[in-house]
């Protein structure tokens, strides 16, 4: 009979696994699923997004190379551009974070006729100057064949750079000024740092008459058309805020290392697996441009709500499936299951104390009988730790039993949280404890005792306030009877008492006469 029911008992178990086993199959088929499709939806989705994105800075670059390409085609064919028809044409082209500027070549032999033309066509504060490339302090024009001077400027934002400068005393913004001139191309600088702090890039269009009359060692170069922008306002103008918002976009030059990105947007990167990079052609220049999804664009592709219903769902289903079956047949093994638990709930109350929850004074002293016999036979050490609660008399009197019960449940839940699992908190009578500590010699035992001295001073004890216990420690000798050893550890407690209390007082270690 009993084999049989054991046998029903594991069918039972192992039908119940199959359909739990088999409702979790399907809940996970079933999320891998939609997983996979809104993966494929998010991923077309920033697609779109990144190719809607890239189309904006595309066509903001090209804008920017076609305003610049229109000034230079306003000096290619106008005479003689002063100040003012210069302000008049560029300034409906200006916007905020562009500067426009006019360079104009000017040979050594013609600064100063050149510079008397310029202040009676109404050009101010000109003067002739060159700026340190190092110091960045102004210094007199060095004397070379001819000379490139910054004759107009106009800018939204607050600049310093002043008319008459010469931009060819800085090595870098030579080179690029020489590749235009040779490439009769617009050219672009490397990422440059502005006068404003902010990261810029510099265009350069040279500036060449329709019909060269110059003779043939000269290749006729009036100008340079320049322009400078702030990166920040390529790479985000006329672009929505909720758009911002979806995607970090970061731009570097080709050549760069991986972590390092001439702009990048303010919003964050989400973790995600989702990346797009595309090349940005601007002038004669390549840039790289990665996008990578932001919080708001992972939060609005990112159906938590849904994945969370399939899992509710599935998980409600396979639940309700496994306990309609195990109800059905396992009616009883419930019964059986009862009587065990009921059991074992009644040797729990037989060796444990109803109102703190330690153990008891009858287990206390059938595991010091068992663990004496051990400790005899197989030379293990084995101490005893006895307290008692100082003045708990007191504490019952003022305060009530109701309050004294709190105090004990306290104290022992604060000891039980402080010792080993293996250590046998015991309450032998109405204040008094005991604490078994298996495998533990003196010394460990007195340590032990002294932190739950300092334990049990440190915290009050809500109603009762500050609570002390003196304490008893000793570890049993070979051949010690267990009155013996408890006559010991409780002498060792009560001259705690003796002793002013609160303290931790050792055992004397008696020497045993050998047996006859």
């Amino acid at each position: 009979m009993r084999s049989h029911l054991g046998a029903f008992k594991v069918s039972d178990m192992i039908l119940c696994a199959l359909i739990c086993l088999t409702g979790i199959a399907v809940t996970v088929l079933v999320l891998t699923f939609y997983i996979r499709t809104e993966q494929a939806t998010a991923s077309v989705a920033f697609k779109l997004e990144v190719d809607e994105r890239f189309s904006r800075v595309q066509r903001r670059f090209s804008v920017q190379d076609l305003k610049l390409d229109t000034v230079k085609r306003f000096f290619i064919n106008a005479d003689d551009v002063t100040e003012k028809e210069f302000m008049g044409f560029v300034t409906p082209l200006v916007e905020e974070g562009e500067t426009y500027g006019w360079v104009r070549r000017i040979l050594q032999k013609d600064l100063e006729p050149f510079r008397a033309n310029a202040l009676l066509n109404g050009t101010s504060d000109f003067s002739y100057h060159e700026v340190n490339p190092l110091t960045g302090e102004k210094r007199p024009l060095t004397e070379r064949a001819e000379h490139w001077i910054l004759l107009y400027l106009l800018s939204l934002d607050d600049v310093t750079i002043t008319p008459g400068m010469d931009v060819m005393a800085s090595p870098s913004r030579e080179a690029l000024f020489t590749k235009a001139r040779e490439s009769h191309q617009m050219v672009v600088s490397d990422p440059l740092e502005m006068s404003n702090g902010q990261s810029g890039v510099f265009f350069v269009a040279p500036v060449f008459p329709p019909a060269s009359t110059t003779p043939n060692s000269d290749d006729g170069l009036e100008g340079y058309v320049v322009s400078t922008v702030r990166l920040a306002f390529l790479m985000e103008q006329n672009i929505p805020l909720a758009s911002m918002l979806r995607l970090n976009v970061t731009l570097s030059t080709t050549d760069a290392p991986p972590d390092e990105y001439i702009y990048q947007s303010s919003v964050p990167a989400a973790s995600s697996t989702l990346y797009e990079r595309r090349l940005l052609n601007v002038a004669d220049n390549t840039y790289v441009m990665q996008f990578r999804p932001g919080p708001a664009f992972s939060a609005a592709n990112s159906h938590v709500f849904s994945r969370s219903l399939i899992i509710v769902f599935g998980a409600v289903l396979t639940l309700l499936m496994t306990a309609m079956v195990f109800l059905l047949i396992t009616q009883r093994t419930r019964a059986l299951s009862l009587v065990a638990e009921r059991t074992q709930e009644l040797q729990t109350m037989n060796i444990t104390d109803h109102l703190t929850g330690a153990y008891n004074r009858r287990y206390f002293e059938a595991s010091m009988e068992r663990l004496i016999v051990e400790a005899n036979t197989q030379g293990r050490p084995l101490s005893l730790i006895m307290f008692d609660i100082d003045h708990f008399k007191l504490i019952n009197d003022r305060k009530g039993h109701l309050c004294g019960d709190k105090v004990l449940q306290l104290l022992c839940a604060r000891i039980s949280a402080a010792t080993r699992k293996t250590d046998l908190l015991c309450r032998t009578g109405g204040e008094e404890f005991a604490l078994i500590c298996p495998d533990s010699q003196l010394n460990d035992a007195r340590t032990l005792a002294e932190k739950l001295r300092v334990l049990i001073n440190a915290l009050p004890f809500d109603e009762a306030g500050q609570v002390t216990c003196s304490f008893g420690v000793a570890t049993w000798v070979a051949q010690e009877s267990f009155d013996d050893f408890i006559r010991r550890v409780d002498g060792a407690m009560y001259g705690a008492k003796f002793g002013g209390r609160d303290r931790v007082q050792l055992a004397i270690q008696e020497a045993l006469a050998p047996s006859a």
